[in-house]
């Protein structure tokens, strides 16, 4: 009798909902991606994914951390796992998805992987901003941002916060028709369990997840409706434990529980730098690519988007301005110039940036004659209004973007040409059970050796920002345990303790046109 009495009230209460929504259009409401946006869609997100480090002929493109995330996901393939045998701040998830693509061939397989998490993030980040503003042209011109901004701004791709970002965006969408009282407390299933799928490939993402649980506690008291709640509540759980019940299953028989919690659970929220460089500097550079970006614009007039008569919206619109804010203090924390980190703002900038350009649009329509020349080409004046408000500087932004990683190409084309051939003479004289370390950028001699790392952090300028992570690595090499040491010269600087140690311990080796890397065999 309680549970039918629940669901009669629920049908009351979404009868009012949908009936004070009349002043919605049936396009707002529905938020249908039409078919030549949905072709536009799929065109970015293969030319986008085509660019991938993942491909065979891009991967000596990767930084430092698209290399060390390729290796540690290839190491699974070899029994060698994250959080025990390598330091790893990604979720579990992701990961095994880099193993399996392995396992089935090749990394080529996670293009594909790329492929599906750009499209389906392209289409719920259109119904959402569609929703909001109500203008194809408008939608359109922010979901061409959203590919321009993982072009360049995380050129390559493979990062832990794009394979989850349609779960983001997916939970987003569900949220904003929840509040505009267009769907079910049944669907915070789906909430539970995109929100765990999320966390089990970038854990940074809980922001969202904290933030929009917060919102809606609030909204349930404030209306309430505290039996609904604990309703939502109870969906919530059931979707999150049908992921973390099976994936827990492989993390405890591994034996690697604690080292999760310690490095993909807590890591990024008690160390939020990534890098030592200035942080000054750096808040000054990621204030620049906030603006260039378009991202800084749509949250300082986020207030103007909020208390509007009749409007439904204000709720979720809180949601992604609070995520935003407290995903850009992390990153204004993260003493590094990197670029690719503005990818965790993408799913939340991109929709108030949307709203900016709806206004901007609006705006311009008021000062022009509405003649019907002017209306040929709307998509195209939208993106024209948005580089005009921001100087032309996306332009500039976007050259940056893409020749950071160019730039990168050429510099070390004589470099992978070492690696090869320090891993082809690695290879040829030591066995599959030989451990190595590469003191290096690039995890290259890791992959064409087919060897393993002797040291839980097997490049030496990811993940240790922390001086603790120093200390450790350094301990690691200090005991010796690599039967060949390769040491890039223009790479991060050797401490002097190390090169006494290899200086002692080892000898040096000598290899035909090797000019950049030193290689030590141990005596």
């Amino acid at each position: 009798m309680g549970l039918d009495k629940r669901q009669n009230n629920y049908r009351r209460e979404t009868t009012r909902k949908i009936n004070a929504n009349t002043h919605l259009s049936a396009n707002q409401r529905e938020a249908e991606v039409s078919s030549l946006h949905r072709f536009y869609i799929v065109m970015f997100s293969i030319f986008v994914s085509f660019f991938s480090v993942a491909m065979p002929f891009f991967t000596d493109f990767s930084n430092a951390v698209q290399s060390q995330n390729l290796y540690t996901g290839f190491m699974m393939t070899q029994n060698h796992l994250p959080y025990s045998d390598i330091f790893s701040t990604g979720g579990f998830l992701y990961y095994a998805v880099i193993a399996l693509s392995y396992r089935l061939g090749g990394s080529i397989w996670l293009v594909l992987v790329q492929f599906a998490s750009f499209y389906f993030s392209g289409i719920y980040l259109y119904k959402i901003v569609y929703h909001m503003t109500g203008k194809e042209e408008v939608t359109i011109n922010t979901i061409l941002l959203f590919y321009l901004a993982n072009f360049s701004l995380g050129f390559g791709g493979l990062y832990p916060v794009q394979f989850a970002m349609p779960f983001v965006l997916l939970s987003l969408w569900f949220l904003t028709k929840y509040f505009a009282g267009l769907t079910r407390d049944e669907g915070f299933i789906v909430y539970g369990l995109t929100g765990a799928l999320a966390y089990l490939i970038e854990p940074r993402t809980l922001f969202f997840w904290l933030v929009s649980l917060v919102i809606i506690c609030i909204y349930n008291v404030k209306h309430h409706q505290h039996a609904r709640g604990f309703y939502q509540f109870l969906c919530i759980v059931f979707g999150g434990i049908l992921v973390f019940y099976i994936l827990g299953y492989f993390i405890l028989n591994m034996q690697i529980l604690s080292s999760y919690i310690a490095q993909a659970g807590t890591y990024y929220f008690t160390h939020f730098a990534l890098g030592k460089d200035d942080i000054l500097l750096t808040i000054l550079f990621q204030i620049f690519v906030l603006f260039a970006s378009g991202l800084l614009m749509g949250a300082l007039t986020f207030f103007n988007h909020i208390k509007r008569e009749n409007d439904r919206d204000d709720l979720i619109k809180s949601i992604v301005f609070l995520s935003f804010v407290l995903s850009l203090i992390f990153i204004l924390l993260s003493q590094s110039f990197a670029t690719y980190q503005f990818l965790l703002l993408l799913p939340f900038g991109l929709v108030l940036t949307g709203l900016y350009l709806d206004d901007e649009y609006k705006e311009s329509l008021k000062r022009k004659s509405r003649r019907r020349k002017q209306h040929r080409r709307l998509s195209h004046k939208v993106f024209d209004l948005f580089l005009l408000r921001h100087f032309y500087l996306p332009c500039l932004l976007f050259a940056y973007g893409l020749a950071q990683p160019i730039i990168h190409y050429i510099s070390s084309y004589h470099l992978n040409q070492e690696r090869a051939q320090i891993a082809d003479y690695i290879r040829e004289n030591t066995d599959e059970k030989t451990r190595i370390y590469s003191w290096d950028s690039s995890a290259k001699i890791y992959f064409d050796a087919n060897r393993r790392s002797s040291a839980q952090f097997p490049l030496p300028m990811v993940n240790t920002a922390k001086q603790s992570n120093r200390k450790a690595l350094e301990d690691e090499l200090l005991q010796n345990e690599a039967t060949y040491v390769a040491v890039n010269e223009k790479s991060k600087r050797l401490p002097s303790v190390l090169k006494q140690n290899f200086s002692n311990n080892y000898k040096v080796v000598s290899l035909k046109n090797r000019s950049d890397f030193t290689v030590y065999q141990r005596k």
